[in-house]
């Protein structure tokens, strides 16, 4: 094999192997996106949580309040 035929292979397992990383590469970047977009939708359903609790606990306020208006008016 001529050095030329030599380095023509070698140019062609360089760039199987430059393809290989791309498709791992591409695997990994969808791989980290997908676990970003589940951490956020679980952080959106703990904030979706957290705003309900706090709109109940100012609904009891609000009714705490309204009784004692009205306790004051009879």
């Amino acid at each position: 094999m001529s050095e030329i035929d030599s380095l023509k292979q070698r140019i062609k397992e360089l760039e199987l192997l430059l393809e290989k990383e791309k498709e791992y590469s591409k695997k990994e970047i969808e791989k980290v996106k997908t676990e970003n977009y589940q951490a956020l939708e679980a952080s959106q359903t703990r904030y979706q949580g957290e705003l309900a609790i706090q709109r109940q606990n100012f609904q009891r306020q609000i009714e705490k309040l309204k009784a004692k208006l009205n306790s004051f008016d009879a």
